[in-house]
């Protein structure tokens, strides 16, 4: 079994006139496979950027929930597959990031790449000062319990 990268760091960056947005290359060189990736919407207004193994765990995860509500599955399932587009990098380590992406994450001149483990996520680099500036608090509890 290979081994799973661990995506770290936080990476700030600029997106061209095109949507194009460069990625690291600690984290480009860092991935198996670069024509397999799969970009979608995440949770709290960020992209979330797959490995392709990475994504084949999340239709894993999807086909064994055990919801009873079935018709709120097929909604969730129609609306994860929907908004994921297949992303490659260019020759300059960019990937195109689509205009209804672009949109739900409020991405438009500054991005912020943020490695979080299996996966990476994108996000407005305003949307990502927010968050960052709330959630001090939280990470000084858990980082305590942790004794880090």
């Amino acid at each position: 079994m290979s081994e799973t990268p661990n995506f770290v760091g936080a990476y700030f960056y600029a997106l061209d006139a095109k949507n194009r947005l460069a990625i690291p290359s600690k984290i480009r060189f860092a991935i198996k496979q670069p024509r397999d990736l799969v970009l979608t919407c995440g949770l709290e207004g960020c992209l979330n950027l797959y490995q392709a193994d990475g994504w084949k765990r999340i239709g894993e995860k999807l086909e064994t929930m055990a919801l009873k509500d079935k018709s709120a599955h097929r909604a969730f399932k129609r609306m994860l597959y929907a908004s994921a587009s297949e992303v490659e990098f260019d020759d300059e380590g960019r990937i195109l990031v689509p205009q209804q992406l672009a949109a739900y994450a409020d991405l438009k001149k500054e991005a912020a790449i943020i490695g979080l483990g299996e996966k990476i996520e994108i996000w407005a680099k305003h949307r990502w000062t927010q968050y960052e500036k709330k959630q001090r608090g939280a990470f000084a509890r858990y980082a305590s319990q942790l004794e880090i």
